[in-house]
């Protein structure tokens, strides 16, 4: 990451901002043969996440008081680099603990250790360059706006903080630990501030998630009916966010109100085209309602507009989407490049791999997939699960019929 930031920084200065790409970065910086370029470009990507949090988390902590600031803005590689004169320093964010575990905020110790082999161009560009407003992206917020919300509450600035915390703990769902985790983080959000709309719409979202996935019909009513009244208050509270809608969409679909569910989820994606948490969520209804060519096209729009720093559900989604369009090639690609990209990894898409190498004729490499997947996740009924979920069962149906094919069976079979 140290020489991804110089690297970017001295091309910018060169005056080559504009021709800063993953290929180049690839190329120059990760360096390897021509045919291993696709490859190292999705690792400049995830490695260009990973240098955004890092850059976010030091000026938020050891580098608050900086005079130079480093930003990487999302959508391109070419630095931000601006001098801060005066400025007060945001406040350090306090931890939230629960009974069983203390959410600690990870150490800036690396970043800084980086930052240092910085510091010559650092010095120079505090000569040379013209004050600027600095807009450093941290969860999704500026600094600008961050300090806006402290002026206004700290505890609003700390349920903003948790909640996007949470989000990124939605998936995997096949996690009842993460999920768990995830629905005590946004009950957290809204001890801090009830009137923040987040805290609510995530609550809903992992609610209504648990009350699908769960096989206790007492957890299953107690949780939907908690998710319904959080996804209420959400679109309440700020009607007009696309994740309030999805929110809400999500309930409606655990509601098995597909009506419903369609038309929130399609008023979120026209709210927050660009909210990759959103739009997982959009991405998911439109699979389960049998909507593929859809799915497919959420996916491949937000691949080709956004620089993703990671893989999303949505990606899964396109790939279980192209299965069922009985496009196994595709399947296989989309499953396969949104593992290497650090995107979700469970039995649902060891399962969508397993089948769509049935299919293909694979049967090796079928067979060893089910093997994993018997092996790793004994326990696991996605067949049963995806006929529960699709509005036609059929396709989970189909699904549990390719699996098979490839020797898997389900461990209370054996």
């Amino acid at each position: 990451m140290q020489d991804f930031l110089v690297y970017v920084v001295e091309e910018s200065l060169s005056g080559r901002a504009d021709d800063i790409r993953a290929k180049t970065i690839a190329m120059d910086v990760y360096g390897g043969s021509m045919s291993e370029m696709p490859r190292r470009e999705n690792v400049v990507r995830v490695d260009a996440g990973r240098l955004r949090r890092k850059l976010a988390e030091y000026y938020a902590t050891d580098g608050r008081d900086e005079k130079t600031v480093f930003d990487l803005p999302k959508g391109g590689y070419a630095p931000l680099i601006s001098k801060r004169l005066g400025e007060a320093a945001l406040p350090e964010t306090p931890k939230f603990e629960t009974k069983a575990t203390a959410w600690v905020k990870p150490g800036a110790g690396i970043a800084g250790v980086f930052l240092l082999g910085c510091c010559v161009i650092a010095f120079w560009l505090a000569s040379t360059w013209q004050d600027s407003a600095t807009d450093l992206p941290v969860d999704g917020l500026s600094r600008d706006e961050r300090s806006a919300i402290f002026d206004a509450s700290p505890m609003r600035l700390q349920a903003v903080n948790l909640a996007n915390t949470g989000r990124d703990l939605i998936f995997p769902a096949l996690e009842p630990a993460r999920l768990d985790a995830a629905l005590t983080i946004f009950k957290g959000a809204i001890e801090n501030d009830e009137s923040y709309f987040g805290g609510h719409a995530g609550a809903a979202q992992v609610a209504a998630t648990i009350a699908v996935l769960t096989p206790d019909p007492d957890l299953a009513s107690s949780m939907l009916s908690y998710a319904d009244t959080r996804a209420n208050r959400a679109v309440e509270l700020a009607p007009e966010t696309g994740w309030s809608q999805s929110a809400k969409a999500w309930v409606e679909f655990a509601k098995n109100n597909w009506p419903e569910a369609m038309e929130a989820a399609q008023r979120a994606q026209r709210l927050a085209p660009n909210d990759v948490h959103v739009l997982e969520f959009v991405s998911l209804i439109m699979l389960y309602s049998g909507s593929f060519e859809e799915v497919i096209v959420i996916s491949e729009d937000a691949r080709s507009k956004f620089d993703l720093e990671r893989g999303y559900v949505f990606q899964n989604a396109m790939g279980s989407a192209k299965f069922h369009l009985k496009d196994y090639e595709g399947a296989v690609s989309a499953f396969e490049q949104a593992t290497e990209n650090g995107g979700p990894v469970g039995p649902v898409s060891v399962a969508y791999l397993m089948a769509s190498y049935q299919m293909l004729g694979n049967e090796s490499k079928a067979q060893a997939l089910s093997e994993k997947l018997s092996r790793e996740w004994p326990d696991s009924r996605v067949d049963a699960l995806f006929q529960k979920l699709f509005a036609d069962p059929k396709y989970g149906k189909d699904l549990g019929d390719a699996m098979r094919q490839a020797n898997w069976r389900p461990e209370n079979s054996r």
